[in-house]
């Protein structure tokens, strides 16, 4: 998490009471009153903090030419330029369309010049203006805005003046322009092969792809298209060839004045009949695999025949509730009876399809809980204990500086036996090895600024005792951790990079590797690792694959070696974990996390604090090719931290609570939508941190139960049981 929602919730009483049937322990441990919190240190994710504000050169104001402050203004005490701010009205970057080409930079004050007006339209001298840049596709540092990436970022200019009332502090003025980064110069353009025959009456897309002379590909660029015979073919913008009479013609892509040929050959169209065959029931969110066979007037089958299809609903909606894929992949969101069409160059076959509902819907039952009122909560950890017993660790935010450890043998009666206090005003994460034997914590925000890492002896589980404190290069703070045998991945705040740590002594931890990616503001949030392979979350970024053991692209534990990327426009990357069902479908689930929406509304009814962001879910059997392919994305809130296990995705869905999601088979379209969603549970409570206020940070399933850790009310456990329905007189 990166900036928690501080919100009151406003939650159905009767909801909470309906589902909150266990017992509820509260920590009580220590009846000290929580310490005073050390100076905050912004942890906030690089790409959500304003970049280094740069301050532009304004000319000195002329007394001759520049306007005298207000005397009334000047008597209530506000410095010179606050006072100057009182006359700005707008704020707006000379000239007014600012583009930079990738990889080049632009003076601020030179070749960009921030000017603010009056009223009038006359530029206001003397004025301090600080501009930040929020985008991934130009970054602003030391004076200079340079070009990282094709896009649009947004320029942001601030002021201070006096507030309307006449008394306060100043009041931050905040103004904006967009600025347009543009790709290099086109250097080659290839059209891909559609891998189809081209028959009379067919239309065929075809694709074009530019680079550049370092061989990158240009994302947005202007294509057009024409045909060298529009009385065989003609073709439209988009790249669409509509094939009209027998005969070879040439297909010719143009961007930014580079050219690109495909020659294709047009046949007769020898295509009579087209059969669709496919399952006839489904249940919502089943993928179902329809084929085609197209036939000449023989009976014989004709080959590389390009083949579209539809879905058509024979129900009276407007949304059809039911998408079939290129590859004839068919999945429904909504129960009923639905039409699948082909068209085979220019014939069509059709199949019926019934789909019923899909009736996994389950009861979250409370099993107990462990209130934490005093502080807010952050991730937890559950383990079996040498000692034979259960526990859950869980972690402290915004001035917690605590972890705390319970007792769940009894999941009904979670009892806090202990906890272990640092100097930390965040205590974000917490990880025990496999074998129960060590545990590390991490650290943001200590007083004298060298955070680092925790390392736990669980000699005694119930009561953990610090074997080790290691700073190293980890002075900026920690964010995540994982264990992968004798080694620790770390996640710095400072670097940005996976620090690697040797913890095979707890007692001397030692750095033995680093590994990170070269890209302006970037920013690391959290790294999974699974059988030898490390999934990396690096925001604005993406979502990264290492190899760091699994041997196949020459990773070794120290010395990871990157398999594949995947980044997607929507950025803020913040939890990726991967996945093989029983069907043998593999996976990668990735949660992107969202702050500060304009759009956004939180509980408390204030727009702009509340969380968005859904769980991307990444086709992983390619791992050099990633490929998003489903999603799932509750309305209105945003993901955190997720756990998936036995075919059931457990999301902790911040001011949605938890949900569980089964993810079983073929997955395509939006789970949520498609009747995939088992359960669900809102973990606010009247007597949290803020009252009535879910914020679920982080699940784990554990020895049949699901524990989770809510950012306003600590820890519950949770079990699900199948829902019985009641028949209506």
């Amino acid at each position: 998490m990166t900036r928690p929602a501080e919100s009151v919730a406003l939650v159905v009483l009767a909801l909470l009471v309906a589902a909150c049937g266990g017992r509820t322990s509260r920590a009580t441990v220590s009846t000290a009153a929580a310490p005073t919190p050390p100076p905050a240190t912004d942890t906030t994710p690089a790409a959500e903090q304003p970049q280094t504000p740069v301050a532009e050169p304004t000319p000195p104001a002329d007394p001759a030419s520049a306007a005298t402050p207000d005397p009334a203004l000047a008597a209530r005490g506000y410095s010179a330029g606050v006072r100057i701010g009182a006359r700005v009205v707008d704020v707006r970057p000379e000239p007014a369309e600012v583009v930079v080409q990738v990889g080049d930079s632009l003076a601020m004050g030179e070749d960009v010049e921030i000017v603010a007006y009056d009223d009038a339209g006359d530029p206001v001298l003397g004025i301090r203006i600080l501009t930040t840049l929020d985008s991934r596709a130009a970054v602003l540092e030391e004076g200079f805005l340079r070009g990282v990436a094709e896009g649009e970022a947004e320029l942001r200019m601030a002021i201070r003046a006096p507030p309307a009332s006449g008394t306060g502090p100043p009041e931050i003025h905040t103004f904006s322009a967009p600025v347009r980064v543009v790709g290099l110069p086109v250097a080659t353009v290839d059209i891909q092969d559609p891998g189809v025959r081209f028959f009379t009456g067919s239309i065929v897309q075809l694709h074009a792809r530019a680079f550049t002379a370092d061989g990158s590909e240009r994302r947005s660029v202007e294509v057009e298209w024409s045909s060298g015979s529009g009385r065989l073919a003609t073709v439209d913008s988009r790249g669409f060839v509509h094939a009209l009479f027998p005969g070879e013609v040439t297909i010719t892509a143009r961007a930014e004045g580079i050219e690109a040929a495909f020659s294709l050959e047009i046949e007769e169209n020898p295509v009579a009949t087209v059969a669709v065959s496919g399952a006839s029931r489904a249940r919502t969110g089943d993928v179902v695999r329809f084929s085609v066979v197209s036939r000449d007037e023989s009976g014989a089958e004709v080959g590389g025949v390009p083949t579209d299809f539809s879905v058509t609903s024979f129900a009276e909606r407007t949304n059809s509730g039911a998408s079939v894929y290129r590859d004839g992949a068919f999945v429904a969101e909504r129960p009923g009876l639905y039409r699948v069409v082909a068209n085979a160059a220019g014939r069509t076959g059709q199949a019926l399809i019934e789909v019923v509902e899909r009736g996994v819907e389950h009861d979250a039952i409370v099993v107990g809980r462990g209130l934490v009122a005093d502080r807010p909560t952050s991730d937890l950890w559950a383990f079996s204990g040498a000692d034979g017993r259960d526990y859950v660790y869980t972690g402290t935010h915004l001035g917690g500086q605590r972890m705390l450890v319970w007792d769940v043998t009894d999941p009904a009666t979670p009892v806090l036996t202990d906890f272990v206090e640092v100097d930390a005003r965040v205590v974000n994460d917490v990880k025990v090895n496999p074998e129960g034997t060590l545990a590390v914590i991490t650290r943001e925000g200590a007083r004298d600024r060298r955070n680092g890492i925790i390392v736990l002896d669980l000699a005694d589980p119930a009561h953990p005792v610090i074997a080790d404190t290691y700073i190293g290069d980890l002075t900026g703070g920690v964010h995540n951790v994982f264990f992968a045998g004798d080694i620790l991945y770390a996640i710095h705040n400072g670097t940005f990079d996976v620090h690697i740590l040797n913890i095979s002594d707890p007692g001397r931890v030692v750095e033995v590797g680093r590994w990170g990616i070269d890209s302006p503001g970037k920013y690391l949030h959290d790294i999974w690792v699974v059988d030898g392979l490390a999934y990396v979350s690096y925001w604005n970024d993406g979502v990264y694959i290492l190899d760091v053991g699994d041997g196949r692209w020459g990773g070794v534990p120290a010395v990871p070696v990157e398999v594949g990327h995947y980044a997607y426009p929507e950025g803020n990357t913040h939890f990726a974990v991967p996945y093989t069902n029983a069907d043998g479908h593999r996976y990668l689930f990735v949660g992107d996390e969202i702050f500060d929406c304009e759009d956004c509304v939180s509980r408390n009814g204030h727009p702009g604090d509340g969380s968005r962001g859904f769980v991307h879910i990444l086709d992983l059997e390619d791992p050099e090719n990633l490929r998003e392919v489903a999603r799932y994305e509750v309305p209105e809130a945003g993901a955190h931290n997720l756990w998936i296990e036995d075919d059931r995705m457990y999301v902790a869905y911040y001011q949605a609570g938890l949900r569980v999601v089964d993810v079983s088979g073929e997955l395509r379209g939006d789970l949520y939508r498609q009747g995939r969603e088992m359960a669900w549970l809102p973990t606010g409570t009247p007597d949290g941190v803020v009252p009535n206020s879910p914020m679920a940070w982080g699940p784990q399933f554990f020895k049949g139960n699901i524990f989770v850790s809510d950012l306003n009310s600590g820890l519950w456990v949770v079990r699900l049981e199948p829902r019985r329905k009641v028949p209506v007189s």
